[in-house]
């Protein structure tokens, strides 16, 4: 019985070094990992100018969106909204018509690239319509042609939009004049 006791014993700190160890290494791979990875983040406030002093969209920004008469240029109304724009050329946007709900839309999802030169852009994105009771109507979609300012934190742009609908057709389509300026972070809450 004393064998089996010491036996037993010996294999319980076996056991318990080899947990020991693998916490170990868990703990020394993630620091690993952590400290790799912090490597591949920008500066936290996002700013305009890369570490190259490359102006680039990449970021946040506030934007408003004027819907205007391709015809006569008349402003038919402007939405605010955010766009986002993510290395590797994709981007988020979403927005609100004032006094439309938010459940009317979707939010956006597109493509952005860099055209001639440092401040010239384009962009597609896409998001989905619904009816008052949820139910899918289509789709609007915005071609767009960006100039980012000359300090990199602000932009306008031309746009050509196309409602579709259910079955892709387009149905209706528009022009828009969107702005925007690059959001802060911290920088921006203390300025509001």
């Amino acid at each position: 019985m004393k064998t089996f006791s010491k036996n037993f014993a010996r294999g319980m700190n076996l056991t318990k070094q080899t947990l020991v160890l693998a916490l170990a290494m868990i703990a020394t791979l993630t620091i690993t990992v952590s400290i790799v990875s912090s490597h591949n983040i920008p500066d936290k406030h996002s700013s305009a100018l890369s570490d190259d002093h490359e102006r680039t969209i990449i970021g946040v920004w506030r934007m408003a969106l004027t819907t205007v008469n391709c015809q006569t240029g008349n402003v038919i109304r402007t939405v605010p909204g955010l766009w986002t724009f993510h290395e590797g050329g994709t981007m988020s946007e979403f927005a609100a018509a004032p006094g439309l709900t938010p459940a009317l839309r979707g939010s956006g999802h597109g493509v952005w690239q860099r055209e001639h030169g440092w401040q010239d852009y384009s962009l597609t994105f896409i998001f989905y319509r619904y009816d008052a009771s949820g139910v899918f109507t289509g789709s609007q979609r915005a071609r767009v042609a960006l100039t980012l300012g000359a300090s990199g934190d602000e932009f306008t742009a031309t746009s050509a939009i196309e409602i579709l609908d259910a079955n892709d057709n387009v149905t209706i389509t528009g022009c828009g004049a969107p702005t925007g300026t690059r959001f802060g972070g911290e920088k921006e809450q203390t300025e509001n």
